[in-house]
């Protein structure tokens, strides 16, 4: 079983598309928000983790739940931007809108797929 989940997400995290998720473009960032994300190690992480899970945890759900999903982490970015430069809260929204992503790919670890 174990073997199988992991060929699963292998196989998952070959066929991302990066329709609602995508990671904060650096040489782009416009805001004072995104520029603090740039610079700083932990945020920009963050924003990647959330970006990958977000692309795993979508391969593995339902069209409802993907589409909430999906809706969830397109009004993130104004979410997030509401903090400015205050990094405490910027890691805040980061790990809220994580949060549901993580608890989708556990239950797959747990459950299988589907």
């Amino acid at each position: 079983m174990k073997i199988h989940l992991t060929l699963a997400f292998a196989a998952a995290s070959l066929t991302l598309t990066s329709h609602a998720a995508s990671a904060i473009d650096c040489a782009t960032a416009s805001n004072p928000t995104e520029k603090t994300v740039c610079s700083t190690p932990s945020l920009l992480q963050a924003d990647a983790r959330m970006t990958a899970y977000f692309e795993i945890a979508t391969q593995f759900v339902g069209m409802g739940v993907r589409g909430d999903l999906q809706d969830s982490q397109t009004a993130f970015p104004a979410l997030r931007n509401k903090c400015d430069t205050d990094k405490a809260c910027i890691l805040a929204a980061y790990k809220k809108q994580t949060a549901p992503l993580e608890a989708v790919i556990a239950n797959v670890k747990t459950h299988g797929p589907f």
